[in-house]
């Protein structure tokens, strides 16, 4: 991950200068003695230069990489998100590029450009990565869910159902988190396809969710059902928190639209 910001870059190069620089000065120092000393004391600085600059450089890219969520998840300024971390993931590779596209794609999709989210969760990663297949699956539902795509959001539903029968024997705790996230994503799509929603369950989801992109989530689905039904108390009060909350996310724009 250090990589793909410049500041772990540069941080790095600069510690591997000096480790090189140091190095050469170890090597003068003990010319005059056998050759075997300059050799191995030189080795060691380099080899501790190297292992310093990468340290260095990950604790540098996972603050960028925190500063960066902020902005999507404290702020809610997903455009803002956006014009630092577009481009990042192809600066990545693996695990480290699959989650920090899933990411990106929470950006695209708190700025309410769905088709771009869906887009950015490609490729697919390995088979044998369930936490990474099961955050793409849920993000899948979540954006098809988003745009309205009942289809898209049951065919997702369905995916993310198979990666959590995968994960109950040896990943217990990763099955019990995905399985919040498809309980939201089977009554969100209840919602879209005007069946029955547990708005108690809701509620209580909405208390314990620890994001606010989930909250906000949350709470239009709650607003969606109290309009579908008619509950005109139930939809101001989650439409108000959606417009007083909602910052500059498309959760916002959506309940200023709902007059």
């Amino acid at each position: 991950m250090s990589q793909a910001f410049k500041r772990s870059k540069i941080a790095s190069a600069i510690v591997m200068i000096l480790s090189v620089a140091i190095a050469i000065i170890i090597w003068f120092r003990d010319r005059d003695h056998h050759v075997i000393v300059p050799i191995i004391a030189s080795t060691l600085m380099l080899g501790i230069g190297y292992f310093s600059s990468r340290v260095l450089g990950n604790v540098l890219a996972s603050m960028e990489n925190t500063r960066y969520l902020g902005y999507l998840h404290m702020e809610l300024d997903p455009e803002k998100f956006l014009a630092h971390y577009e481009g990042l993931p192809n600066r990545m590779k693996g695990s480290d590029a699959a989650v920090c596209r899933s990411y990106l794609a929470d950006g695209y999709a708190a700025a309410g450009r769905f088709d771009e989210a869906i887009q950015t969760l490609s490729p697919e990663p390995p088979a044998d990565n369930l936490p990474v297949q099961g955050l793409y699956a849920s993000n899948r539902a979540g954006y098809y869910l988003g745009k309205g795509d009942a289809q898209g959001a049951a065919e997702a539903i369905a995916a993310l159902e198979e990666v959590i029968d995968a994960c109950r024997l040896q990943k217990a705790e990763l099955a019990n988190n995905l399985t919040v996230s498809l309980k939201i994503h089977k009554q969100h799509l209840n919602c879209l396809t005007g069946k029955s929603v547990n708005t108690g369950w809701l509620e209580d989801a909405f208390k314990s969710a620890q994001y606010n992109l989930r909250r906000l989530e949350i709470a239009r689905i709650l607003a969606m059902a109290a309009l579908r039904d008619g509950d005109s108390a139930a939809a101001k009060k989650q439409l108000s928190f959606l417009r007083k909350n909602g910052e500059k996310t498309w959760y916002k724009k959506w309940a200023d639209r709902q007059v």
